[in-house]
């Protein structure tokens, strides 16, 4: 199949895309569509779009109404087949991709989901539900560089056959349904289990959790020990007691008693100085996890409310790239776009581009432009100027990553690397510090902190070795071992992004970049961890959940990181041997289980309408705990296809009332409003924000 212009052989041409903006952006590089409404159209060639998934799997009792359930007896659930059916989002575009198919469809047919396992899967749904069976004459569109009329044209031009990415299409189908089988009955297990309050259980997040209430056991179980550092400060800088290497030294030292036999009066010899000479690279772009890092440090912002953020500015705004995306990188061609977009901002973001070095948007610099190394999509950047009606917070992330854009092609920052040794009546004494040849991206004023703590490395003036320097002051620092701190949202996106195994060794990252921030979320729904400052600390529930799965001899190793890891490689090498341990796995897991003590659940406040009750949960509602005298109050998870938490049913309590959430009609209308209390029961009271049709 070769590109010619505006059309493929000069036959009729059907694409499916997952988004609208991928159908925009190659309907735009062909020329000559017209966008008809959840398609575009040229003549007989067509170019349809999905919105992300469009089908989800059965429910337990749509495969048999016995496991509505929830009870002991009927575990492991494990559908001998999985099924699926259009979700209630979905219904709507997939008759218009059905229709697509049947009008357009019948000849060549290229595949441009998103160049991901994610993507694949989607992909292969959809197909499957509007019966496409060609696979082997049909093409792959598989191009993770942002699309410009040329990239476009180039990936329609190297397409590859469709039945060459089976692999992604089968890990895809092998990991969604080894989640809803492991996340279904470890759920159902733990949740009759513990008396009834519902323990969500999800293959990642629950080694998250497992993570964090480690954690917290080892700070707890730690003890501190008192140790001394000894400072001698001379004329501009300090330099530190030395012996055998260590700089640390138990208080009952008799080499501290040397030490303090040291006065102002006495001179520091400087035996040895050497000079290394260091270049620290520009950071490289933003991804999600990146930049969901940096506005959690920087701007206190939740993992969630960045993306969601990011999404707005993408979807609404138009001037941010997709922000789903793992890589750190452009396309080798994306050169002529990063110019166009660095000529563009530059002007409006003045106070960024001090330093830049134009040169460096060269495809030689590998750092930026780098095909080899895209995932999935490449990284964020700026499109456009932020609108002057975006909030603070909006403002806040797109400039961090106008800011990240520019600094990516300042110069180098260039630096001796300095290591000082003294001595002085006898002892040693030694120092590390740095000395600035060229700041290049490290400015005072744009200046990002570096990884691995560079920051706090002191900068030193010229010291001279032969030189004796006088001793200003002698310094004994008394000091305490500190355990490993609490995680912060920003140290949990890293664990994830980047976990070790206990030896160091890297494994292979949790989660995707698309549902990290998910995960982290579920867990504070599901208040299994709460906030303190900024520390993620483990509830009471929290810590059930996790003692009673160590209690699991088949569950324990769950709690590891390095489990679930292995799991993802595992899926990778045989997706059908993964599944296949997956369901054994499960069958283990729930024989297994024996006696719990039952969870005694706080309750969220006090029932409104009999004033006697507790409101508890359960896995689809939050209920009065006097119902079995006869009280009907309830609040029901899932209003308007918008989900109810324990926060916003305390604002209910509390205020009457939630915070305004995002809704849908009956005919699939988005809208927003908030759920309000009035006579005991609850409704829906609409904002000033319109049906959005």
């Amino acid at each position: 199949m070769k590109f010619s212009g505006k059309r493929i052989q000069g036959k009729q041409v059907f694409i499916l895309t997952e988004k609208s903006s991928v159908a925009k952006d190659i309907a735009e590089a062909l020329g000559g569509f017209k966008n008809c409404g959840g398609y575009f159209r040229r003549g007989n060639d067509c170019i349809a779009y999905a919105q992300g998934h469009l089908l989800e799997l059965f429910l337990p009792e749509e495969y048999n109404p016995a496991w509505k359930t929830w009870n002991r007896e009927s575990l492991p659930i494990i559908p001998p087949e999985m099924k699926y059916h259009p979700n209630i989002d979905g219904k709507k575009q997939l008759k218009i991709i059905k229709e697509c198919f049947e009008k357009f469809g019948q000849d060549d047919f290229i595949l441009a989901t998103d160049p991901e396992r994610e993507g694949e899967l989607i992909g292969h749904l959809i197909l499957e539900y509007c019966g496409f069976k060609d696979y082997n004459s049909s093409k792959r569109f598989w191009v993770a560089e942002a699309l410009t009329p040329e990239v476009v044209k180039k990936g329609l031009k190297e397409a590859k056959p469709l039945s060459e990415y089976s692999s992604y299409k089968d890990a895809g189908l092998a990991r969604q349904h080894a989640d809803w089988i492991v996340g279904l009955n470890i759920t159902r297990l733990l949740t009759v289990s513990g008396g009834g309050a519902l323990f969500s259980f999800g293959r990642v997040q629950t080694a998250v959790l497992g993570a964090i209430y480690l954690r917290e056991k080892s700070i707890e179980n730690f003890k501190p020990a008192p140790y001394n550092e000894v400072e001698a400060k001379l004329e501009n800088f300090s330099l530190f007691l030395t012996s055998s290497g260590e700089t640390k030294f138990s208080p009952d030292s008799s080499i501290l008693k040397l030490a303090r036999q040291i006065f102002p009066s006495d001179t520091m010899e400087i035996v040895e100085v050497k000079k290394e000479l260091k270049k620290e690279n520009p950071p490289q772009l933003f991804n999600i996890t990146g930049l969901q890092k940096y506005c959690s440090t920087h701007f206190k912002l939740s993992p969630k409310t960045t993306l969601e953020i990011a999404q707005k500015l993408y979807e609404e705004y138009k001037c941010l790239s997709y922000p789903r995306t793992p890589s750190t990188v452009l396309g080798d061609d994306n050169v002529k776009l990063f110019r166009e977009k660095y000529e563009l901002l530059k002007n409006n973001y003045s106070s960024f581009t001090e330093g830049c070095a134009e040169e460096n948007i060269s495809s030689a610099n590998k750092r930026i432009f780098n095909s080899a190394k895209l995932q999935d999509h490449h990284a964020l950047i700026p499109l456009n100027v932020l609108p002057e009606s975006a909030s603070e917070n909006e403002r806040k992330v797109f400039e961090a990553v106008v800011k990240r854009f520019f600094e990516t092609v300042k110069k180098e920052h260039i630096y001796n690397s300095v290591s000082v040794k003294g001595k002085c009546k006898g002892l040693e004494f030694t120092g590390k510090g740095k000395q600035v040849i060229q700041k290049g991206f490290r400015s005072a004023e744009n200046e990002t902190p570096p990884a691995g703590g560079l920051e706090e490395v002191p900068v030193f003036p010229e010291i001279k070795q032969g030189e004796n320097y006088k001793v200003q002051e002698l310094k004994i620092l008394e000091k305490f071992t500190k355990p490993k701190p609490h995680f912060t949202e920003s140290s949990i996106l890293s664990l994830m992004e980047n976990p070790k195994n206990e030896d160091g060794s890297k494994i292979h990252g949790i989660g995707t970049p698309a549902t990290r921030a998910d995960i982290i979320q579920k867990l504070f729904s599901h208040e299994f961890i709460e906030k303190s400052k900024q520390n993620i600390l483990i509830t009471k529930k929290g810590k059930w959940l996790i003692d009673t799965v160590l209690k699991n001899p088949v569950l324990r190793d769950f709690i590891g990181i390095a489990t679930t890891t292995m799991w993802e490689q595992r899926l990778e090498e045989n997706p059908d041997e993964f599944l296949s341990g997956i369901k054994e796995w499960t069958r283990k897991a729930v024989s297994a289980q024996g006696k719990t003590e039952v969870f005694e659940e706080e309750a969220i406040g006090m029932c409104p309408v009999c004033k006697k009750g507790k409101i508890l949960e359960n896995q689809k509602s939050f209920y009065c705990s006097e119902y079995k005298g006869g009280c009907k109050f309830t609040v029901w998870k899932n209003i308007c296809g918008t989900k109810i938490t324990v926060s916003d049913v305390r604002d209910l309590l509390s205020k009457g009332k939630t915070k305004q959430k995002k809704m849908k009609s009956q005919k699939g209308n988005d809208f927003e409003a908030c759920v309000v209390l009035k006579n005991g029961k609850t409704e829906i009271e609409f904002s000033q924000n319109k049906l959005k049709r």
